[in-house]
């Protein structure tokens, strides 16, 4: 089973022949270019794999991506390049920070091993920590906006 890839790439770039060569699955962008396609894209998947921009891994900021949080809302385990975020987020089930890629390779293999169990932990972070009704009312209190 390999991985889909979805790239802003020409379909004549040498490196997607390499890509499929590799078992990556290369779709375009187009196909997930509207709110409705994207959700159903997420949901249609068995998770994220993803690396971050050098600057947020060599910064250790903990940054960590709007579409990270999209897939643990569905429930979706996501094995991510560590950006810091065991100082924000609680790692190892659900969402797995890896380093390295021998790393992503484990992860990849832990979740296909107990997916269900990936699956709720990843939901668990995504409502305790991401949903509106926790992250909204510091938001609206820092502002000084009153309910």
């Amino acid at each position: 089973e390999g991985i889909d890839l979805v790239l802003d790439i020409s379909p004549n770039d040498a490196d997607i022949e390499r890509l499929q060569e590799n078992g990556w699955m290369v779709h375009s962008r187009a196909l997930i270019d509207s709110p409705t396609t994207y959700r159903q894209w997420i949901i249609g998947s068995s998770g994220e794999f993803s690396c971050a921009k050098g600057v947020y891994v060599g910064t250790n900021s903990g940054w960590f991506s709007d579409r990270t949080a999209c897939y643990l809302a569905a429930g979706r385990p996501a094995v991510v390049q560590d950006t810091g975020l065991a100082g924000h987020f609680p790692v190892g089930k659900g969402l797995l920070a890896v380093r390295t890629a021998e790393e992503a390779a484990d992860a990849i293999r832990t979740v296909r091993c107990d997916y269900q169990s990936q699956s709720k932990f990843a939901q668990q972070i995504a409502r305790g920590l991401l949903d509106y009704s926790v992250v909204l009312p510091p938001l609206l209190q820092a502002a000084g906006i009153r309910r």
